[in-house]
């Protein structure tokens, strides 16, 4: 069997999401690209690791995409928790310096409940 020539790179791969290592949706970020939206959700986990998960959302509809995010990260396995994550949109897609500041908190409660819908789903499958 060929072994693999080592890495010379300085970047590290990012850690993979696994069943040693449990995650928590920490922040999400939202941008408009188009009639779509890039819903980007930055997990931190219990060593201190940090990895962002990044999806387009088919819909431009704010609301709907948190959603659609929230059940792909909650989906991805070992993400446990999102309570407490904060949504804001991207510094580009902000009016104004004060912008990006403001947490848009209900967007954070529509992606906690899809988050915890898709969880509980989840759960009740494995049973």
């Amino acid at each position: 069997m060929a072994r693999r020539p080592p890495r010379t790179g300085k970047r590290a791969d990012p850690e993979p999401i696994r069943a040693t290592s449990m995650w928590r949706v920490d922040q999400v970020f939202l941008a408009r690209s188009g009639v779509r939206t890039e819903v980007i959700s930055s997990l931190v986990n219990d060593h201190g690791g940090l990895r962002n998960l990044s999806v387009v959302a088919p819909t431009e509809d704010p609301r709907e995409a948190v959603r659609h995010a929230a059940r792909f990260v909650a989906g991805k396995g070992n993400v446990s928790s999102a309570r407490g994550a904060r949504v804001r949109w991207a510094r580009e897609q902000a009016a104004s310096e004060q912008d990006n500041l403001v947490r848009d908190l209900l967007l954070e409660d529509e992606f906690l409940d899809a988050f915890e819908e898709t969880l509980q789903e989840i759960r009740d499958r494995m049973r």
